[in-house]
């Protein structure tokens, strides 16, 4: 039995993330404090009111000794003074003296991020200035980094922000995770491919999309197999009606070719001959509707490698033959072509000769057709031009389709509108594709047999 997955919704997901980023910055924080604490208990570290503690240790002694140099910790400044505010001694300029001078006697203990001791002593007053900021013991940091509190914070800010980003790309990963299974779904759905059972994720909008999807792809599933069935049908039928027609034509073609041997009146052996050649059209016709059921039939692909050259020589020698009847002449341009490809032959043969039995067709008397292959841009490019009228605006968007009747200048009996059509189906059957345009070289009609040529050398 397959167990059921535990689902979520995006929004349940989401907030056991912000809880989990909740708890981990709080244990940050909680570290980073640990870490603090531990620097003061053993000394790399000093509180922020050691120099002030410091001070007022040896307040005593300031007041009592001549010269406070050695009392005085390094990282303050001092000065002391006389009672008229004259500076005796310190290490501060005069300009910076009279600065201190004037905050203490407004009765004021500090200015910005400085604070200041004033220590009395018999006809003056001392006065240290000094810094309530935490601070690293060693002399070497301390000299670099005055701030403590600042590395602390940037630290601590800068853990959570790589957790935001660590915590971000989790999510995400998840999610994506998760999507993927609906782009897996909508893709074989998409391609067709609607013998699959479709896996549900772990998120609960996901799979209502799912859900919905899984019944689409019955519904069409269903409809693909009827219409396919239709189609099957209507091919059958096709196929059966155009064979049964042939027996009558055969018939009626036999008596009249009888007729015809006896001594008709001139009326009477024309409108014999009118019957014999609508007989080869009806005939052509059948040819033609048998061709498409043959093209539309499933058939096993026989790729194997061939001489691409040898090939080309065979097609050129069938088109030249197939040109003869029409004076026409047929040329053909080979360049940057590879050695050997991988192919059908003979499907491929069939959509090059269909193509180019259609170029002689439309081509007056005295004509061209050129025949030309090259790789370009990856690909491997037959290309068959012709020096007739050319495809209107309506044919290049249209000619390959079944049964299209273009224009009328281009459209003759016995190709009903489904030469292209075929050969669109007998290319695609080697993974090919068919482009139309119109040829500047010769003014006529130009039909591209394309398809990805990899490393040079399959086809």
């Amino acid at each position: 039995m397959e167990r059921v997955k535990k689902q979520k919704s995006i929004s349940k997901i989401f907030a056991m993330y912000i809880v989990a980023f909740c708890i981990a910055a709080i244990l940050l924080v909680l570290f980073y404090s640990a870490l603090f604490i531990i620097g003061l208990q053993t000394g790399y570290i000093f509180p922020a009111n050691y120099y002030e503690q410091k001070i007022e240790k040896q307040r005593k002694t300031i007041e009592q000794t001549e010269d406070v140099k050695d009392l005085i910790p390094q990282e303050c400044k001092y000065a002391v003074y006389d009672l008229n505010g004259n500076m005796l001694q310190g290490n501060v300029s005069e300009a910076k003296a009279l600065d201190m001078w004037k905050i203490v006697q407004s009765d004021s203990r500090s200015s910005g991020k400085y604070f200041y001791k004033v220590i009395e002593r018999d006809n003056g007053i001392c006065v240290v200035e000094y810094i309530l900021n935490a601070s690293f013991a060693n002399p070497i940091l301390q000299r670099y980094v005055q701030n403590f509190e600042i590395v602390f914070y940037v630290f601590l800010f800068s853990s959570i922000a790589i957790e935001i980003i660590i915590f971000s790309k989790s999510f995400k990963r998840r999610l994506v995770k998760e999507m993927k299974i609906l782009k897996d779904t909508t893709e074989n759905i998409q391609m067709e491919n609607l013998d699959f059972k479709i896996e549900y994720s772990n998120i609960v909008e996901i799979n209502d999309v799912l859900g919905a999807l899984d019944k689409m792809k019955l519904e069409l599933k269903d409809s693909l197999a009827k219409q396919w069935s239709m189609e099957e049908t209507r091919k059958e039928q096709i196929a059966a009606l155009a064979h049964d027609i042939k027996t009558p034509l055969t018939i009626i073609k036999g008596n009249s070719e009888l007729l015809g041997e006896l001594d008709l009146k001139p009326d009477e052996a024309e409108f014999n001959n009118n019957i014999l050649n609508e007989i080869k059209n009806m005939e052509s016709y059948i040819k033609s509707l048998i061709e498409i059921m043959k093209s539309e039939k499933e058939c096993v692909i026989e790729k194997r490698q061939i001489n691409l050259m040898k090939f080309i020589d065979n097609i050129v020698e069938q088109g030249t033959l197939i040109s003869i009847n029409k004076q026409l002449k047929f040329k053909s341009e080979v360049k940057d072509i590879p050695e050997c490809i991988l192919v059908d032959e003979e499907l491929l043969k069939r959509s090059i000769i269909n193509v180019i039995s259609n170029a002689v067709d439309y081509c007056p008397i005295d004509g061209e057709i050129l025949f030309s292959v090259n790789c370009n841009d990856g690909n491997i490019e037959f290309i068959i031009e012709d020096s007739g009228r050319g495809f209107t605006k309506e044919e290049l968007n249209s000619a390959t389709e079944e049964f299209f009747q273009g224009d009328k200048s281009r459209t003759l009996k016995n190709h009903y509108g489904m030469g292209l059509y075929i050969t669109k189906k007998l290319i695609g059957k080697n993974n090919g594709s068919i482009y139309l345009d119109n040829s500047e070289r010769l003014g006529g009609a130009k039909v591209i047999l394309k398809r990805e040529c990899r490393k040079m050398i399959k086809f």
